[in-house]
């Protein structure tokens, strides 16, 4: 029997498993967006920033705080969603758009 089978396999299991983690680890975090800016649900890890008129807006942003603590998001009462970008150093506090 051939070992060639269980080696492009093995092959295909790291290739995979690499990437994931390089995605991973260059996931991109919240939009460059300030207070009033609506966002997209998000999409691929990430959120777009957009129009608030537009139908692809998903939240409007209620605050931007300048730490990794989503706690923080507690003083806004309409606040649905706290998003944490991958370096723990803003928080988005996103309400609805609609």
């Amino acid at each position: 029997m051939s070992r060639r089978p269980v080696l492009l396999t093995a092959t295909i299991v790291v290739v995979a498993l690499l990437g994931g983690v390089l995605w991973y680890a260059n996931r991109p975090g919240p939009a460059a967006v300030k207070a009033g800016d609506c966002v997209t649900a998000p999409l691929k890890g990430g959120f777009k920033k957009v129009g608030c008129g537009t139908g692809d807006a998903a939240f409007k942003v209620t605050a931007v705080l300048p730490s990794g603590d989503s706690n923080g998001c507690d003083a806004y009462p309409n606040v649905i969603l706290s998003v944490v970008d991958k370096d723990r150093t803003k928080t988005l506090c996103l309400g609805s758009a609609k």
